[in-house]
C-alpha cells in the first residue's frame, strides 16, 4: 500500500456496492502488507507461502488455506515469513453490506456489537475445524464470484458475506467480552496519530519527544505501548517507513542513493544503507540494480485485482 498516510483513503469498491476483493503478491524482502487501518472490515486468505499478520496487538502465523478477520478500525500488517513468493486475497466491505443503515434487528443485534468488539470472534481461521473449514470455503466463493463477475455476483456476495459473519460470530461463542484491561480505545487513537504523524513527517528530522508530546504520554509509556501494538519500538517503525519510502524511490526515479537518503529523512549515508538493508536484505544500490534486472526479463510486479 503505497500511500501517505496510515488510514487508508481509498474508496473499497463504490457507494452501490461496497465491496472490493484484491489479489497481492510479494517477494521475499518485500513489505507484505504495511501497517494501516480502515473503517470497512476485512477477510484475508493467504495463497501462497507463509507470512506472518499482525491485528492489533497479536501475530498470527499462517499458511496457504487460512484466513484473518480484520475488524472496523483495527490496526494490521503483515509480513513474509519464508524465503519464497507469498500471495494473498482479501475482502474489504462496508458493514451497511450486513445491516442497513437505518434501524435494523440485524444491525442492532450483531453487526454493532461485533464492530465494538464485544464478540469474542476470532482473527485466526485455521483448518482445524469443520466450522473453520466451512467459513474458508464461503470466502473462496465471495473470491471466485468478484474476480470473474460471475452471474449475479453482487447478490451472491452480500448473501455469502451476512453467512460468513454469522459463522465467524458462531467460532466465538457468541459471548461478549470486556476489551483487555491494557487496550485503551482512546489510547489507541492516540496511537494511530502517532503513526500517521511518522507516515507523513518521515523526512523530517523526529524525536520521540515530540511524538510523546502529541499525545500527551511520557516517553517510556509511548514506547511500551506502540511496541505492544506494532511489535517494533517508534524508531524501529520510523526506520521501516523510511526504508519503504526509499525503495518506491529507488525504483521510480534515477535520483543518487545519497540524495533519497536525505529525501527520506536519513542524515548519514552510511546509517541509511545499514536500515536499509537489514529490510530488504540488499543496499540500495543492489536493490535498484535487482529490481531493474528483474524488469528486463519481464520479472515480478505487484498485482492488484479487483471487483
Amino acid at each position: 500500500m503505497q500511500q501517505a498516510n496510515l488510514k487508508e483513503d481509498r474508496i473499497h469498491g463504490d457507494p452501490l456496492y461496497p465491496i472490493r476483493v484484491y489479489e497481492i503478491c510479494c517477494q521475499p524482502g518485500e513489505e507484505l502488507l504495511e501497517l494501516h487501518w480502515h473503517d470497512e472490515l476485512e477477510f484475508l486468505m493467504l495463497t501462497k507461502g507463509k507470512a506472518v499478520f499482525r491485528v492489533s496487538m497479536d501475530d498470527y502465523e499462517l499458511e496457504a488455506g487460512e484466513a484473518i478477520f480484520v475488524n472496523s478500525g483495527q490496526l494490521h500488517s503483515g509480513r513474509i515469513s519464508a524465503n519464497e513468493e507469498c500471495c494473498f486475497t482479501a475482502v474489504v466491505f462496508h458493514s451497511d453490506v450486513l445491516g442497513g443503515e437505518r434501524f435494523d434487528l440485524v444491525r442492532e443485534k450483531y453487526i454493532n456489537p461485533l464492530i465494538q468488539q464485544k464478540f469474542v470472534a476470532p482473527a485466526h481461521i485455521s483448518h482445524h475445524t469443520a466450522e473453520e473449514r466451512e467459513l474458508l470455503a464461503l470466502l473462496l466463493q465471495v473470491f471466485d464470484l468478484n474476480i470473474n463477475e460471475r452471474p449475479l455476483y453482487e447478490l451472491s456476495t452480500k448473501a455469502l458475506l451476512q453467512l460468513i459473519i454469522s459463522k465467524l460470530i458462531m467460532l466465538g461463542g457468541p459471548a461478549f467480552r470486556e476489551l483487555p484491561l491494557s487496550v485503551n480505545p482512546t489510547h489507541i487513537d492516540r496511537l494511530k496519530l502517532i503513526i500517521e504523524y511518522m507516515q507523513v513527517n518521515y523526512s523530517s528530522p523526529i524525536r520521540l519527544e515530540d511524538l510523546a508530546a502529541i499525545v500527551s504520554f511520557s516517553e517510556s509509556y509511548l514506547c511500551r505501548y506502540f511496541k505492544g501494538f506494532t511489535g517494533k519500538s517508534p524508531l524501529e517503525y520510523l526506520n521501516q517507513v523510511r526504508a519503504q519510502r526509499a525503495a518506491l524511490l529507488l525504483k521510480d526515479t534515477n535520483k543518487k542513493v545519497t540524495e533519497i537518503s536525505l529525501d527520506v529523512g536519513f542524515n548519514t549515508l552510511s546509517y541509511f544503507i545499514g536500515v536499509f538493508k537489514t529490510h530488504f536484505g540488499h543496499t540500495p544500490s543492489e536493490y535498484r540494480k535487482r529490481l531493474r534486472t528483474s524488469e528486463g526479463i519481464g520479472g515480478y510486479s505487484r498485482i492488484i485485482v479487483s471487483s
